[in-house]
């Protein structure tokens, strides 16, 4: 693996919640705009975004912390599989029907981050000790 992909990751995670962040802002202004757009497409919006700035800063400076004192390609996969699973995530939010509409992207996707937790959680306990 590249040596900066934890960084690429890192990167892209910060873009993912930037882009959360934007379509709240996009959703809002619409619904402003066109009577099309619901109260529950906003909610939708922003609970995609709220969800993300629940996990993303916490796996970023894990995996920053990680990455800088003790880079390996185990940090690096972690990286790989948290990025992809915010990802998933977060389509499957969006992508839901309504707000109780399930999708199996959001369970894959909350796997994925919990999982990733656990790892960086555990990576940061061998550190320590």
């Amino acid at each position: 693996m590249p040596a900066n992909t934890v960084l690429l990751c890192c990167a892209f995670l910060v873009l993912l919640y930037a882009a959360l962040s934007i379509n709240v802002s996009r959703v809002r202004i619409q619904g402003r705009e066109s009577p099309r757009v619901t109260e529950a497409q906003l909610t939708q919006a922003i609970r995609a975004h709220g969800n993300a700035a629940e996990y993303i800063p916490l796996i970023v400076a894990l995996l920053l912390y990680l990455h800088m004192a003790a880079p390996s390609p185990f940090v690096s996969a972690v990286a790989l599989v948290a990025t992809a699973s915010r990802v998933v995530h977060a389509a499957g939010m969006l992508f839901a029907h309504g707000l109780r509409g399930r999708h199996a992207l959001r369970f894959i996707g909350a796997l994925g981050t919990y999982a990733s937790l656990v790892a960086l959680g555990i990576a940061l306990l061998r550190q320590v000790l």
